[in-house]
């Protein structure tokens, strides 16, 4: 197990008696209830409600202590309005007594095979080997014909591997939406043309070209940069990290595979235009072992993660079945943000429970 949470040990715990439960795309799933206590970040802390799991249904915690809040509020509990990373940034709470706020609401992620980094405040200069490039975070449509902010989704204008291009636009001035998803493993890749917007499934391209290629490095170009994942990152026990997404809007998820190779800064000073800036991370650049705090950054380091499991949305690239049971236990690309984002949630409630 992880570090665990005492509430009995807390003279500021608060138990809000309010019950929550998450369940996940691969059939897991987490349960517990509503809590306030004062939550440290590096070197920051706010008091703050967060969720104390009491079941835990498709998940190890052998080497995880929970799952970090860093996503969009819209995206969250209701009982836990606000993520984590938004209350540590959430400037009305510089008075609070137990509150040491960020100023700069910005974090970067990074991740390896065995552990991760988070940056919080900025990124890192020396991580990033050339220029990054900004792109702004797409909103998702919502059941009423609303837009919010759901994921960390920008647009991506080519996918390719070695010299195949995966994303055969009809008009070649659009361009797929790629959600940020560091609780995903692999590449997952639309199996649709999306009613003759791509002339061909990337999924079937890749299929069909896989093991012809000369050169299987994947290129991926956002806002006319392109970067790439080498082969060797994207290969685990000798077969593809690239996965099939079904019954899904015109979407495809770039899992660790990409944070691996990445600086990716999450941009939220502006809420109502969150950015993202991408970076190729500098070859031997070395990810914390330990807190420091440089400048204005507190770099947090972060253990080896939970192990995703295949899900029932996706189908292996090769086979076009599910990996064989232990597959991703075995593989070098450790779920690299399910302590910081996690599957992508297929349903959240929270019914309140009467005092």
């Amino acid at each position: 197990m992880g570090e665990q949470f005492h509430p009995n040990k807390s003279t500021t715990f608060i138990n809000k008696e309010q019950l929550f439960k998450v369940e996940y795309l691969d059939d897991a799933s987490l349960t517990g209830f509503v809590a306030e206590d004062v939550v440290q970040l590096g070197d920051y802390y706010v008091s703050t409600r967060f969720g104390c799991v009491t079941h835990s249904k498709g998940h190890d915690w052998a080497e995880a202590d929970g799952i970090l809040g860093m996503g969009f509020p819209a995206a969250a509990l209701r009982s836990v309005p606000f993520p984590l990373f938004w209350a540590l940034t959430d400037e009305t709470r510089v008075a609070q007594e137990q509150s040491n706020v960020l100023k700069n609401r910005i974090f970067t992620l990074m991740l390896s095979e065995d552990r991760g980094e988070i940056v919080l405040g900025g990124h890192d200069p020396e991580s990033v080997e050339g220029a990054m490039v900004t792109t702004p975070v797409r909103p998702s449509p919502l059941a009423d014909g609303a837009e919010a902010f759901m994921h960390y989704m920008i647009d991506v204008q080519s996918l390719k591997v070695g010299k195949h291009e995966l994303l055969n636009f009809k008009d070649s001035s659009i361009a797929i939406q790629a959600i940020l998803d560091s609780g995903t493993s692999c590449l997952v890749v639309p199996d649709d043309t999306f009613e003759g917007g791509l002339l061909a499934s990337p999924f079937q391209t890749f299929q069909k070209h896989f093991g012809d290629f000369e050169e299987p490095t994947i290129y991926i170009t956002i806002e006319g940069t392109t970067f790439t994942i080498p082969y060797e990152d994207y290969m685990v026990d000798d077969k593809p990290c690239v996965m099939k997404m079904k019954n899904t809007p015109r979407t495809f998820l770039l899992g660790d595979v990409f944070f691996r190779r990445m600086v990716v800064v999450h941009n939220l000073a502006n809420p109502m235009q969150p950015l993202v800036s991408v970076g190729q991370r500098k070859e031997g650049y070395e990810l914390a072992r330990k807190l420091q705090t440089i400048g204005d950054r507190a770099h947090v380091p972060l253990g080896k993660k939970l192990v995703q499991k295949p899900s029932p949305a996706t189908e292996h690239a090769v086979t076009g079945t599910r990996p064989p049971s232990g597959w991703f236990g075995k593989q070098r690309a450790q779920r690299g943000g399910g302590a910081v984002a996690g599957i992508l949630p297929t349903k959240v409630s929270s019914p309140v429970v009467a005092p």
